[in-house]
C-alpha cells in the first residue's frame, strides 16, 4: 500500500484533522496552530490553545507533542469546534525547566470554513471551558450523543480521579459535568495516557492507570467502561493487562495507545516495541495475545506510537520517532489471533521521510441510537430523565408541588435525590 502524492509535504504531525461529509479534507490542528487544507497557516490560526500565554507553544514550535491534545467536532453550518488541552505560562515554565509536568486548561476555538474564500478562518479563539486544573495527561475524546446530532466530549482527569464531560451542541456547550472514576489502578500513567471510544460509542477504554505487580510499575493496563450515549453515565466493566518487558529492549516496553477493531470485539494495544490483541468478550485479565514485535531490526526501529482505525477497516500504527516514510498496519483487525494479519511497514509514502502518527478523531459517521428513547434535549430535561414524578395536593387550586424521586445519580448534575418545585397556578 503506497501513498504517492500529498498537497503539502509538511503535514507529518497532526494533532487532529477533519473532512466534510463527502470526505473532502478541510483542515488540521497541530496542537497550537490551525492549518488550512492547502497546508498554510489559517487566518487567525496562530497560537491557538494559548488562553494564558504562549510559552508552551513557543517551546514546542507550534506542534503538540502529547497524544489527544486536540479534537475537532462539527458545529452548525460549515463551522467546527476545535477543543484543545494546554498549559498556562506558569505551568509551562515548570514543564520546560523539567520541574513538574501537568496540564491546567481546556479551551476551544471555532473555525468557519466559509470564510477567507473557503480556506477557513478562526472566528472564535481560546474560549476557556475549564482552567486551574491538574490534568496528568491531555487524554481527550468524544462520541455522538444518542440523538445522533449532539456530542459527548470527555476529558480524563486521572489525578482528580474523575471524568469531565461536556454536552456539545451546534450552538452551545453544556458542562463540565463530573463523574468519579469508581475503580482505579495503583498509579496514574502520567503524560501519555489515551482514552478511546469503541465504534458504537457505548464502551470507553482508558489507559489512565497502571498496576504494581511484584514491585514493578506495570503501565500496560486498560480499563473498560460502559457508556450511556443518552445521559453520559459511565459504569465500570473490568480491566486487562499485558506484560511489560523490561529487559529485551532499550527502554521498558510500556503502553503507547489503544484502538478498537471495526466490529468492537478486539482491542489492540500498541506498546513501544510490541503489539497485543485483547478479546473484550473474554473476561480473563491476561487474555492479550502477542501479535508482533519490532517491524524492523531493533537498531533501526522508531518505536510504535498512536494508532488509528481508518475508513477502510485497517488499523494504522504510528512511529514515535518520525524518521521514516512508512507505517505498519493491521489488515484484518476483526480476526482473532495472528490471522489479523500484521503488515510490517506495509503503508508507504514517497513525499518525505517523517511519517509520525494518525490524528485524534471521533467516529463522525456514528448515527442515532434507535434502540432506546432518551432526551436530553436540554440541560433541564437531562436532569429529570428516568424520574418518578409525584404531584400534590391533587387537585389543587393555588399551588402545586412536584417531587422527583431520581432512580439513580445522573451524569449531568451533582444533586440530591429529591427536588421540590412550587408553581403557582396560571390564571
Amino acid at each position: 500500500m503506497q501513498l504517492d502524492t500529498l498537497q503539502k509535504p509538511n503535514a507529518t504531525f497532526i494533532s487532529a484533522s477533519i473532512s466534510d461529509t463527502m470526505g473532502n479534507f478541510q483542515f488540521y490542528c497541530s496542537g497550537y496552530g490551525m492549518v488550512s487544507k492547502e497546508g498554510d497557516l489559517m487566518q487567525n490560526g496562530q497560537n491557538i490553545n494559548c488562553p494564558y500565554g504562549t510559552a508552551l507553544a513557543n517551546h514546542l514550535g507550534g506542534g503538540g507533542s502529547y497524544p489527544q491534545t486536540s479534537i475537532i467536532l462539527p458545529r452548525s453550518g460549515n463551522q467546527y469546534y476545535v477543543f484543545n488541552v494546554g498549559m498556562s505560562d506558569s505551568v509551562a515554565d515548570n514543564y520546560i525547566n523539567n520541574i513538574y509536568s501537568e496540564f491546567d486548561v481546556l479551551s476551544y476555538c471555532v473555525v468557519d470554513m466559509d470564510s477567507n474564500q473557503g480556506k477557513g478562518k478562526v472566528i472564535m479563539k481560546d474560549k476557556v471551558l475549564n482552567d486551574k486544573q491538574h490534568y496528568s495527561s491531555t487524554s481527550l475524546t468524544a462520541t455522538k450523543h444518542a440523538n445522533g446530532k449532539d456530542w459527548w466530549l470527555i476529558k480524563a482527569d486521572c489525578w482528580g480521579s474523575q471524568f469531565q464531560e461536556f454536552l456539545v451542541r451546534e450552538d452551545s456547550i453544556l458542562g463540565p459535568f463530573y463523574q468519579t472514576i469508581p475503580v482505579q489502578g495503583d498509579f496514574c500513567y502520567s503524560g501519555w495516557a489515551t482514552i478511546r471510544f469503541n465504534n458504537q460509542g457505548n464502551v470507553l477504554a482508558s489507559g489512565l492507570y497502571g498496576t504494581i505487580e511484584n514491585g514493578l510499575y506495570n503501565r500496560n493496563r486498560i480499563d473498560l467502561y460502559d457508556f450511556d450515549r443518552c445521559d453520559g453515565s459511565i459504569n465500570y466493566k473490568q480491566y486487562y493487562m499485558t506484560p511489560m518487558d523490561t529487559a529485551s529492549y532499550w527502554n521498558w516496553d510500556k503502553k503507547a495507545d489503544i484502538c478498537f477493531s471495526p466490529n468492537d470485539s478486539m482491542l489492540y494495544m500498541s506498546n513501544d516495541y510490541t503489539i497485543y490483541q485483547i478479546d473484550i468478550y473474554d473476561t480473563a485479565i491476561y487474555n492479550g495475545l502477542f501479535i508482533h514485535g519490532p517491524d524492523t531490526l531493533l537498531d533501526y526501529f522508531p518505536e510504535y506510537d498512536l494508532m488509528g482505525l481508518a475508513p477502510n477497516g485497517k488499523i494504522y500504527i504510528g512511529n514515535w520517532h518520525a524518521i521514516r516514510g512508512s507505517m505498519s498496519y493491521i489488515d484484518k483487525p476483526n480476526v482473532k489471533g495472528l490471522g489479523c494479519d500484521f503488515k510490517p511497514q506495509g503503508f508507504k509514502q514517497t513525499y518525505n521521510h517523517n511519517l509520525q502518527t494518525p490524528p485524534n478523531m471521533a467516529n463522525y459517521g456514528l448515527g442515532k441510537d434507535t434502540t432506546k428513547i432518551c432526551w436530553p434535549l436540554s440541560q433541564s430535561e437531562s436532569e429529570v430523565r428516568s424520574a418518578e414524578w409525584v404531584v400534590y395536593p391533587n387537585p389543587s387550586s393555588t399551588v402545586l408541588t412536584f417531587k422527583i424521586n431520581m432512580a439513580k445519580r445522573r451524569t449531568c448534575r451533582m444533586y440530591r435525590a429529591n427536588y421540590y418545585f412550587q408553581r403557582k397556578k396560571m390564571s
